[in-house]
């Protein structure tokens, strides 16, 4: 932001004032304050507390299975958790919430490796943003593109496709990832 709008600014200044209105109208006014919006809204959550409840459920569960379990609990846990929650909550602040959970799991809690942690919580944070509307910055811009043309996608409508289609490919990411663990690519 300190960035864009100093920039954005000596563009408009050194550009001509028509050049400057037809720019002006082509911003997507709505998504910018959406995003904007939920981004405060994201902060606060994670200010309160919420995304490290989350985490600390996460680790309790797989530390409530045997030792020889948990690996495999662990990437499916951290998979779904993360796709379900990125699907409503931006994946940045979940992502950075969790990056110090995994790393003191996978330190503290046996039977544990970090790799397929990082792996099911990139899977799961990444593809969780096409389960609902507000899951990916994307989906919004589309929403917004496709306002404007004269097609309204409700964040329901969005979610009939979009949430089926995130399950799918997170139960896909999943089977490869709990493969590659049963093929004994990571050491625990």
């Amino acid at each position: 932001v300190f960035v864009a709008v100093p920039g954005a600014i000596l563009v408009f200044a050194l550009d001509n004032h028509r050049d400057v209105e037809d720019a002006l109208h082509g911003v997507e006014w709505d998504t910018l304050l959406f995003f904007g919006a939920l981004f405060v809204m994201v902060e606060g959550l994670a200010e309160m507390g919420l995304i490290r409840v989350i985490a600390r459920s996460l680790s309790d569960t797989i530390v409530s299975v045997d030792v020889a379990s948990r690996q495999p609990v662990a990437i499916v846990v951290i998979m779904y958790v993360s796709a379900v929650t990125s699907a409503f909550v931006d994946n940045i602040p979940y992502t950075t919430t969790m990056v110090p959970v995994i790393r003191q799991i996978a330190l503290e809690v046996s039977g544990v490796s970090i790799q397929p942690l990082i792996w099911s919580l990139s899977f799961g944070a990444c593809l969780g943003g096409m389960g609902t509307l507000i899951g990916a910055s994307d989906n919004m811009v589309a929403a917004g593109i496709g306002e404007k043309a004269g097609y309204h996608i409700s964040f329901v409508d969005f979610m009939k496709i979009g949430f089926p289609m995130m399950l799918l490919c997170v139960t896909v990411a999943t089977g490869w990832l709990l493969l590659l663990h049963y093929a004994g690519v990571w050491p625990v």
